[in-house]
């Protein structure tokens, strides 16, 4: 990203110029190509170069003859339709302004560090946490202020600032830390194994009852509970009280889709310990007419989340993480397991995810008449639900060993009014209504205890603190944490008590709250955690740090093995999430809703599809080092089914994400076409060129357009149908102040008109309210219609060279030639990721050369990747 160059790190002014301290009146080459157009009195797009001339150069002028400078040597400017410069005159010229612009970066950069202490950001902290301790499922980011945003991401050090109330929030998050790491009793507890069927729970229940699910068994209409009919089933307490609702070998069939009203729980189980936990279930799915079950129309989705009850779990709508979308085929059950960490007060919720939504217990609202007796359509069966644990491989667990090594525990009585102070502990109990397993009666007033207890603290801090600090800790920094055991001793506390308020304090302190990394060359743990937190987004493994420790990350060619490494770790999805949800902005994918009449497709499956799409795909460009290209143009889609039927490509089943070929001149291919970034460029109900087009010039190629003026209002779309946006931008760049920059944002946005809001190809946009009757296509058949068929698509264009385009084919087709420009982008992406700062002017050269070296061995974004980490900018602080 050019911005990304600007040396906005720079926070001191000096001046410096031409031949003494600011510019003069512009001659030369200014004058004879662009003062006409940027003078006092015309400044097109904001831009004064003979104010800019006379002003210091302090860093808002670096900024600005940064983007002069790039626009010269872009051709961006002067315009195509003016007189072009001779090449040796613009490079000549380019080489003067380079110069003068290092001058004064390293004027104001003189006697300074480079870039101020960068702290964890709330995700690093909660990875941190998660591997130091193996709890990889402690939820820590609510507890956490949210971050701040600087130069395209979070994990800069001018978006990372601390107040009292970040270092308050950090304090609780040290206590749960605790709480969850630390156990109460000599033994683990029992592991259960509990079968869990929706029925029972008391949202199935109701479903139950009025239609929207039934129950099943052995795949046919259960003997004794009969789909509801011309009535509903009544008194659903004498039901519940009768036993039949318990799902003892009963499956239930479900045709609701979750809505704001209605959420299906496996209730009647809630963990009580955190810990991992096994899980297996089975689902299948089938087409259900009147009564018979048929065949389904193809493999079915099922959703499976993880619910965190809110307080006694009492009602629907708790907050959900989603596990994952699982395979429900045609009448076959089909078993799916996996390994999952639950914190205390959380159990399952299920979805019909592919399924539209349809309500059945009131008839006649789709049009279906009796019920569920009285309805044609899929289905989604639920056969069982299995969950098995706490498992834990050894006791205490690893969380608590690493706070407390081996040392013994031994049970206290907590109304004793004599002796040290002992913890606090709640005692074991279900909370949630509705949960039937139940704690095993141990008592919890079991506490840590030492025979010498500043002997075995200073132990365990020896130990605890290198790993916690991620580097090698002073012998004095020790004694300073043993003296404040001493102290809280000494106060009457316990050990465990005494050892919980030194760890809240390290937990709460510089050393782990912050990037520690010395001026220049960084040493080897600082460049073992810098690459750990590019890619892992947490500390470094045992591994890592031996080869830092012992001087191997000196070595590029160690770099480069420790980065295959890291990345063929599970954990390196963190980095495809987070840097992806930046990047492009995935993050922001649900920041608003499609409208419901023009869209009334749209569903949190598709949703989460084409966010899974977008991953996957860049997952692959690592995993099989694809060239640079691929970010814009491809032969290959990552696709599910519902990711196919939107992009009209045939034969693919199941909720799984895979490669799918394409064939020869289709319309998708690269990130360009991807429902998730055509999703984010949109405002829920229309689609513009203008937040398309720049998206495509700042994220893509890096070329980010200038903000609009203050005075000059945002081109809004008509979604009556009557004037398409082409028309309406035409007049908006009769204005001179915004003609230069369209010309570089619109051929992009409107080649990219081509996708609606959610992504579907489209030749007519919708419209409200004039139009022609819109075809179902691919739409489901529950779906009801209301939208039209407006005016006609013109995706055509002309790119800033002047290249000439009919549709989107056409623009991927040229930006597919821009590899370098495309690759040099998301290596500016990456360091700024990776680094923590932005790139300044003087960065540049490095970065050219880190390029042209990847285009050299015939790399693609895989080996970016591993040259970057080798480089001497990625190992300089």
């Amino acid at each position: 990203m050019r911005e990304i160059f600007s040396g906005v790190w720079l926070v001191c002014v000096v001046i410096f110029g031409w031949e003494g301290g600011v510019f003069g009146a512009p001659t030369g080459f200014l004058e004879k190509h662009c003062v006409e157009c940027h003078d006092a009195e015309t400044k097109k797009g904001g831009l004064d170069l003979e104010q800019l001339q006379r002003a210091p150069m302090d860093l808002d002028a670096v900024v600005s003859w940064t983007r002069v400078f790039d626009r010269i040597e872009t051709g961006e400017m002067p315009p195509q339709k003016k007189v072009r410069p001779e090449s040796i005159s613009k490079t000549l010229y380019l080489k003067q302004l380079s110069e003068v612009i290092l001058k004064a970066e390293a004027g104001m950069s003189k006697g300074m560090e480079r870039r101020g202490l960068r702290r964890l950001t709330r995700t690093e902290y909660e990875n941190t946490v998660r591997d130091l301790f193996e709890m990889p499922g402690a939820l820590l980011q609510s507890l956490l202020p949210a971050d701040g945003t600087a130069h395209g991401f979070d994990k800069n050090a001018d978006a990372l600032d601390i107040s009292h109330v970040n270092l308050a929030k950090y304090v609780e998050a040290a206590d749960h830390v605790m709480d969850l790491a630390i156990v109460m009793r000599p033994q683990a507890p029992p592991v259960e194994r509990v079968r869990l069927s929706l029925a029972g729970n008391y949202q199935a229940n109701i479903m139950l009852m009025g239609g929207d699910a039934m129950l099943m068994k052995e795949g046919a209409v259960h003997p004794v509970v009969p789909p509801a009919g011309v009535y509903p089933h009544v008194e659903q307490g004498s039901h519940e009280r009768l036993g039949l609702f318990d799902g003892k070998d009963a499956s239930v069939a479900v045709f609701r889709h979750e809505d704001d009203s209605w959420n299906a729980y496996f209730q009647r189980f809630a963990s009580i310990h955190p810990g991992m936990y096994r899980v297996r279930a089975s689902f299948w799915s089938m087409q259900w007419d009147k009564g018979k079950v048929l065949p389904s129309r193809g493999t079915e989705a099922a959703r499976l989340s993880i619910v965190h009850f809110n307080e006694n779990g009492r009602g629907g709508g708790h907050p959900s993480t989603v596990l994952g979308y699982f395979d429900a085929p045609s009448l076959v059950p089909m078993e799916h397991g996996f390994d999952v960490w639950l914190n205390p007060r959380e159990s399952f919720g299920f979805n019909t995810a592919s399924l539209a939504h349809v309500v059945l217990y009131r008839v006649g609202t789709w049009g279906q008449v009796d019920r569920t007796m009285g309805y044609t359509g899929p289905c989604v069966v639920s056969d069982w639900l299995e969950v098995e644990g706490p498992i834990h491989s050894v006791w205490p667990p690893v969380s608590h060993r690493v706070l407390f090594g081996e040392t013994p525990m031994e049970k206290f009585d907590p109304r004793a009014k004599v002796g040290p102070r002992m913890p606090s502990r709640k005692p074991e109990k279900q909370e949630i209504i509705g949960a039937r397993n139940r704690p095993d009666g141990v008592g919890v007033n079991w506490t840590v205890v030492a025979e010498n207890p500043e002997v075995e603290g200073r132990k365990l801090l020896k130990t605890f603190l290198p790993r916690l600090f991620r580097r090698p800790v002073a012998e004095e920094v020790i004694e300073d944490y043993v003296g404040r055991l001493r102290e809280r001793l000494g106060a009457g506390d316990g050990f465990e008590l005494a050892m919980r308020s030194v760890y809240r304090a390290a937990m709460c302190s510089p050393d782990f709250l912050y990037h520690v990394e010395p001026a220049g060359e960084l040493d080897g743990p600082a460049l073992a955690c810098r690459l750990s937190y590019f890619i892992w987004n947490s500390l470094p493994d045992a591994e890592l740090m031996r080869v830092a420790m012992s001087g191997g990350l000196r070595d590029a060619a160690e770099v480069r093995r420790q980065v295959d490494r890291l990345l063929a770790d599970r954990r390196s999805e963190r980095f495809v999430e987070d840097f992806l949800g930046q990047w492009l902005k995935l993050r922001a994918i649900g920041a608003n809703d499609p409208d419901k009449k023009l869209y009334p497709e749209f569903s949190p499956y598709v949703q989460d599809s084409v966010v899974a799409e977008t991953r996957a795909y860049f997952r692959e460009l690592l995993d099989k080092d694809l060239d640079a290209s691929h970010l814009v143009a491809s032969n290959f889609l990552m696709l599910n089914d519902k990711l196919a039927a939107v992009y009209g490509v045939e034969g693919v089943d199941g909720p799984r994400i895979r490669r799918v070929e394409l064939p020869a001149g289709h319309v998708r291919g690269g990130f360009l076409t991807q429902a998730s970034l055509l999703k984010i460029t949109s405002n829920g109900t229309t689609t513009s060129p203008v937040p398309r087009g720049a998206f495509v010039m700042a994220r893509l190629l890096g070329r980010p357009p200038q903000a609009p003026p203050a005075d000059v209002p945002a081109v809004e779309p008509d979604v009556r149908g009557a004037t398409t946006i082409r028309e309406l931008l035409d007049r908006h760049r009769s204005d001179s102040n915004c003609a230069g920059c369209h010309a570089s944002i619109d051929p992009a946005g409107f080649a990219l008109e081509a996708f609606d809001v959610l992504g579907n190809f489209r030749e007519r946009y919708r419209s409200l309210d004039e139009g022609d009757v819109a075809p179902r296509g691919r739409i489901d058949s529950k779906i009801g219609i209301s939208f039209k068929l407006g005016p006609r698509v013109d995706a055509s264009g002309k790119w800033l060279d002047g290249t000439m385009f009919e549709d989107v084919r056409g623009l991927r087709g040229r930006l597919a030639l821009e590899q370098r420009v495309l690759l040099g982008n998301l290596a500016s992406q990456l360091a700024v990721y990776g680094m923590g700062r932005p790139l300044s002017f003087a960065d540049r050269e490095a970065m050219r050369g880190l390029v042209l070296g990847v285009e050299e061995k015939g790399g693609g974004v895989r080996t970016l990747l591993r040259e970057l980490c080798a480089s001497e900018l990625f190992r300089t602080h």
